[in-house]
């Protein structure tokens, strides 16, 4: 489905019934990245992923984006689905901007899912996406794509699951650089650092983590569930940064236990 958000149209996939889940890919990608997951949850709940603006099938006006910006989107989608609340999901980059509703949109945050993910920007976390980013420019989609699939998951996993990366890879032949060059203008606009105002967070968060993670070290879980009151974390073991898919029934126990669960303590 497409909807005018603002200025642009916006494409999201709204699948289920039940409690909203919004579901926020990473930089570069878009909403198949659940593809894997969101089928099967919404058979519990209502699951709802989006294509960020400047991703996957929604609009791309050239401008810097900010997580703010993105945030506001989310948001405004909610307003037009006439969804007051919803728990919202976001993996690496999407859990930027997962945070910054949070903090900015707190009123429409029922919790929060934070997977593979930062409140900051980690130097090692720069020096990959610096790679995967020269990759694409100086050696093309292909070469982007090998580099990335590298990168994101354990070699536990990549040995046996060939099926599973080449879906995921498949999936990554539609992006384009441009999109990475224009979150990169709204990181140099608008920092993503949200470090020192996590502890501003109030709504239960469930924070999940491949403990080799080769893009976003554990230990930024670990500060986020330092720094946010109300939060419970997962670090899972020979995992990288492509645990939502090397753990795909474990995630999606996870993340329906937690709705559940904490929808209990709510009401309680």
């Amino acid at each position: 489905m497409k909807v005018k958000v603002k200025d642009f149209e916006m494409y999201y996939e709204d699948m289920g019934k039940g409690t909203p889940l919004v579901l926020i890919h990473g930089v570069g990608g878009d909403s198949t990245e659940w593809s894997e997951v969101a089928p099967e949850m919404s058979k519990e709940i209502r699951c709802i992923a989006v294509d960020l603006r400047g991703h996957g099938k929604s609009e791309k006006p050239d401008m810097p984006y900010t997580q703010d910006m993105f945030a506001d989107d989310v948001a405004a989608l909610l307003d037009i689905l006439k969804i007051s609340k919803a728990y919202v999901c976001g993996i690496s980059m999407g859990g930027f901007v997962a945070q910054k509703m949070a903090l900015t949109h707190p009123e429409k945050v029922d919790g929060l899912i934070l997977i593979d993910t930062t409140p900051r920007m980690p130097a090692k976390t720069i020096q990959i996406a610096g790679a995967w980013g020269k990759a694409f420019a100086e050696k093309g989609l292909q070469a982007y794509i090998d580099a990335e699939i590298k990168d994101i998951f354990h070699p536990m996993f990549a040995r046996r699951h060939k099926d599973v990366i080449k879906r995921f890879a498949d999936s990554m032949k539609t992006r384009e650089a441009k999109t990475s060059a224009r979150v990169n203008q709204g990181y140099m606009k608008s920092p993503p650092l949200m470090e020192k105002d996590i502890k501003k967070i109030k709504v239960p968060t469930l924070i999940i983590h491949g403990r080799e993670d080769q893009v976003v070290p554990v230990e930024e879980a670990e500060l986020m569930h330092k720094e946010i009151q109300n939060s419970q974390i997962a670090i899972i073991p020979f995992a990288g940064h492509g645990a939502l898919l090397e753990r795909r029934d474990y995630f999606i126990d996870l993340i329906l236990y937690f709705i559940e669960d904490s929808k209990k303590k709510l009401t309680s």
